[in-house]
């Protein structure tokens, strides 16, 4: 007996039929095959910190890797989705940084979002002879010269790597000192050298995105991801809206297209003051569909007002309602924030600016005081409390005191 193969000595190894017969004993088409792996997918990965849309793209890379573990590394900026399928349903050029991309693109479900896509649309500039020579002369890689020749396409369009970090740090340097800003980047470069920071950089920069942070990538990933964004986006334009289905407004996210909303805080000097209402806008873009949500400050840190206004009107936005997240009407409601506004719909009179009413009072902020109240009874004592060092911040004398007006003062204002 021959132990090691498990059969007698000098008797012959039983041939084994094909696997393929086993599969064409009972067949499955294509179809079937992907719906099936979808569905081991969701089994593998039965909880996940993705909103429904971002877990499409998620699902989607999962699919073409064969790799659960990346739910654990891609990262969205806020509204990224968003900005991906608006981008696509409004036809924009997509630029990307290999031709292994450039093929990989279904064309067809291009089309199935917005019927004038062409071949065309898809752009890559790495085999371009005058890429070629620039960087055969400077012994530079081409992708660095190919993205600036791209520059013309490249604010407002679908940014997509899948090879090259150099070419994703010549499009953070554009952003950062040219202003372009693209509808959409979708970072996925692969290798050794310069990949993490770059995408790190892309990542701290005020740009929608799509990133798989660390050495991993690669092209095939990034058409997973537009491809993911057509079929959101193609759902989307037959009424299947995948966050809000009960909403008019995710029906008529078509009318949308070209709307944006900003929220405007007061704002801080204590940085990070303003992610609760970060979560808010986020909240509207994937509860009731809203597809454009921003954030800006009146005062302090920023982004401020007119930066962002100037962001979405370059964005295509061709109405802007910003919504004041504050409670009471005071002076900057009244005057400041009105004629701040007045300013700069001068610059753009082509695009629609409204003011939209405050928080105010409204039943459903009864509720949340009671809540509020309920939740706090456990609290500790306020003498307890361990204070921030005035150090800490820098702050002028006397500008975090509470003054009080004199009641002949006061008087004066009161109805």
């Amino acid at each position: 007996m021959n132990q090691k193969m498990g059969f007698p000595k000098n008797e012959p190894k039983r041939k084994r039929d094909p696997l393929i017969h086993r599969f064409l004993a009972s067949p499955l088409s294509g179809e079937e095959i992907e719906a099936r792996s979808m569905e081991r997918i969701e089994k593998e990965v039965p909880s996940h910190p993705f909103g429904p849309e971002e877990w499409q793209v998620v699902r989607r890379m999962i699919h073409t890797t064969g790799d659960v573990g990346l739910i654990d590394l891609v990262r969205f900026s806020p509204g990224a989705v968003f900005h991906g399928v608006e981008a696509l349903q409004s036809g924009r050029a997509i630029y990307v940084d290999s031709r292994m991309i450039q093929s990989g693109l279904s064309l067809k479900r291009l089309q199935s979002v917005h019927k004038s896509y062409q071949a065309s649309d898809i752009i890559c500039h790495v085999d371009d002879e005058e890429v070629f020579e620039k960087a055969r002369q400077q012994k530079l890689p081409r992708s660095l010269f190919a993205v600036q020749k791209a520059k013309p396409i490249l604010n407002t369009g679908l940014v997509v790597f899948g090879n090259s970090p150099v070419g994703l740090l010549e499009l953070n340097r554009l952003i950062q000192e040219e202003k372009i800003r693209p509808a959409l980047v979708i970072a996925m470069p692969v290798g050794f050298v310069h990949v993490i920071e770059s995408k790190e950089e892309l990542m701290s920069l005020d740009v929608p995105f799509i990133a798989l942070p660390g050495r991993r990538g690669g092209s095939p990933l990034a058409v997973s991801v537009v491809h993911a964004l057509c079929t959101i986006a193609a759902g989307r334009m037959d009424g299947e809206s995948l966050t809000a289905e009960a909403t008019p407004l995710a029906k008529e996210s078509g009318s949308l297209r070209d709307e944006t909303i900003i929220l405007m805080g007061h704002g801080s000097r204590v940085p990070g003051a303003g992610r609760d209402m970060e979560e808010v806008a986020q909240r509207l873009r994937d509860k009731y569909g809203y597809p454009r949500v921003e954030i800006c400050f009146v005062s302090r840190l920023g982004p401020h007002f007119p930066e962002i206004f100037e962001n979405c009107v370059n964005q295509g936005a061709k109405k802007v309602l910003a919504i004041p997240y504050f409670l009471h009407e005071g002076l900057h409601l009244l005057l400041d924030i009105p004629e701040m506004m007045q300013k700069e719909a001068k610059r753009f009179p082509h695009v629609k600016l409204i003011l939209g009413r405050s928080l105010g009072f409204d039943e459903g902020l009864v509720d949340l005081v009671e809540r509020r109240i309920e939740e706090s009874r456990d609290l500790c004592d306020v003498k307890n409390l361990t204070l921030p060092g005035r150090g800490e911040y820098p702050i002028p004398p006397g500008q975090c005191e509470f003054v009080p007006m004199l009641p002949e003062e006061a008087a004066k204002y009161r109805k």
